[in-house]
């Protein structure tokens, strides 16, 4: 097969179970029709062994000229589209404005029509700025005052004044916004920070454009996300680092996420993650690190790494293999653009498939339109979306696509008779139950699922399940 790659880029408990159940045996309930039925969470379950196992090899120098691309290459992106943020802290400053400048009129001469007509003019306009301001972490409005700090500290006309090439040190999260400080919609719309971008692995490349005029926060560029870290989560790399990394071809991946890593004296130094790319020393056999120094640089030092749980970078590709990196992640905890060190759906497929040096963007549609091959699912009915994707899909290949949300197809199971696709996803939660009686169905984190998970398979009831809302699917490998 010839792979090819481009350079754009109800909450359900499982069940506690006894310490004597093995993983295979571990299943997750799910209601259908009206019926219970297991669900085994193991990936490798779904592994056909008698198909052949493609191996897709030498992707290596393609990955790493992606990732190091922020360095060797002139960026293209407009201060306009790069802080897209912007508009939306401006239009929530104005609107606090209007509304109390109208707060604060005159109303001694105004008629009792007026009078009532300007209340609901004030009721609008404070429905509207509460909305832009959205909710902070006390679950309390925002205030402008915080947004004008925002905009102020953003510091934007130093954008690519003086760039400066850079690396993280520590894994950080990518912000909108020079904060840390979240915005929620409303009260109820917890995970969802708005100002959370994404999250970076320590060891990424990356163009420092501007810091924030507080200095607390350095904004940077990288191959898939830009945004704002705090500033002691990057250091400058000067030309002999720089020429060092660009030269270097020796890399390492762990086959089991949140592997943790330590020196000699049990210090510890990150919790290595699956899709996380580490530099490799041949003559020494560690792997490198960097930490940055008094003068605001990278220095590199060399940790010794468990030689069972690192592989050589890429992995060679096969159906077992990525089953093995999707078990290693499986129930572990949604995280809304990587907040609290946990994943999303995109970032769930994106360092699935990283290991094998496949570099895909950052967020689900760029992901589904990577390739150029995505396949139009929007015309098709419920029944024909499911057979065509059981059909056309190849399982660990495979990525199915809806609005805000991305998936791996890992093949079928048969379920009171019928063969019914099967997925692997990182989710927040799905709708369930029908048009007229909605429920909100958890998942809260990394689960294999069937594209109806808790509602009708017919699809006729309901048209908010995963497979009614699914757009399209890609091939990754073909």
């Amino acid at each position: 097969m010839k792979y090819l790659i481009y350079t754009t880029f109800a909450l359900l408990f499982i069940a506690c179970s006894a310490p004597s159940l093995s993983f295979k045996e571990v299943q997750y309930p799910q209601v259908v029709d009206g019926k219970f039925f297991n669900l085994s969470q193991d990936a490798k379950t779904y592994v056909n062994l008698e198909q052949k196992q493609a191996v897709f090899q030498d992707l290596r120098d393609k990955y790493l000229k992606i990732y190091y691309s922020v360095w060797t290459e002139k960026p293209t992106a407009t201060k306009a589209e790069t802080f897209w943020i912007l508009p939306s802290l401006q239009n929530a400053i104005k609107a606090d404005s209007a509304y109390k400048n109208l707060l604060n009129e005159d109303t001694s001469t105004l008629s009792l029509k007026d009078k009532i007509k300007r209340k609901e003019e004030l009721e609008k306009l404070d429905k509207k700025r509460l909305a832009l301001l959205g909710m902070g972490e006390n679950l309390m409005p925002n205030t402008a005052s915080d947004f004008q700090k925002i905009v102020d500290n953003m510091n934007i006309d130093a954008f690519y004044k003086n760039p400066q090439n850079a690396i993280i040190v520590n894994n950080t999260n990518v912000r909108a916004v020079p904060t840390l400080k979240p915005r929620y919609k409303n009260a109820h719309n917890f995970p969802f920070d708005r100002w959370q971008n994404s999250s970076m692995f320590e060891g990424t490349p990356v163009v420092i454009t501007q810091f924030s005029t507080d200095g607390k926060f350095a904004h940077i560029h990288s191959a898939y996300v830009d945004g704002w870290v705090v500033s002691k989560d990057v250091a400058l790399v000067d030309s002999k680092l720089e020429k060092f990394l660009l030269n270097l071809k020796d890399y390492k991946v762990t086959n089991e996420d949140n592997t943790p890593l330590n020196d000699p004296k049990r210090l510890f130094f990150v919790d290595a993650k699956v899709g996380q790319l580490f530099p490799y020393d041949k003559s020494t056999d560690k792997l490198i690190f960097f930490s940055k120094d008094i003068s605001g640089y990278a220095k590199r030092f060399e940790v010794a790494y468990p030689k069972d749980k690192f592989l050589t970078f890429p992995l060679p590709f096969s159906d077992e293999m990525m089953a093995n990196l999707i078990n290693t992640m499986m129930g572990e905890k949604y995280g809304w653009g990587g907040i609290f060190g946990n994943r999303d759906c995109s970032a769930f497929t994106r360092d699935s498939f990283a290991n094998f040096g496949i570099f895909l963007p950052r967020n689900s549609a760029s992901q589904a339109k990577y390739l150029n091959n995505l396949q139009d699912l929007s015309k098709m009915n419920d029944a024909q979306k499911e057979a065509y994707i059981i059909a056309h899909g190849i399982p660990f290949r495979t990525i199915i696509w809806l609005r805000g949300h991305i998936m791996i197809y890992i093949g079928t199971t048969m379920i009171d008779g019928k063969e019914r696709a099967l997925v692997a996803h990182d989710a927040w939660s799905v709708t369930g139950g029908t048009d007229t009686d909605k429920r909100l169905v958890m998942l809260g984190g990394v689960h294999i699922t069937t594209m109806t998970v808790g509602a009708s398979f017919d699809g006729e009831n309901n048209k908010k399940t995963l497979l009614s809302r699914s757009i399209g699917m890609s091939n990754i490998m073909e």
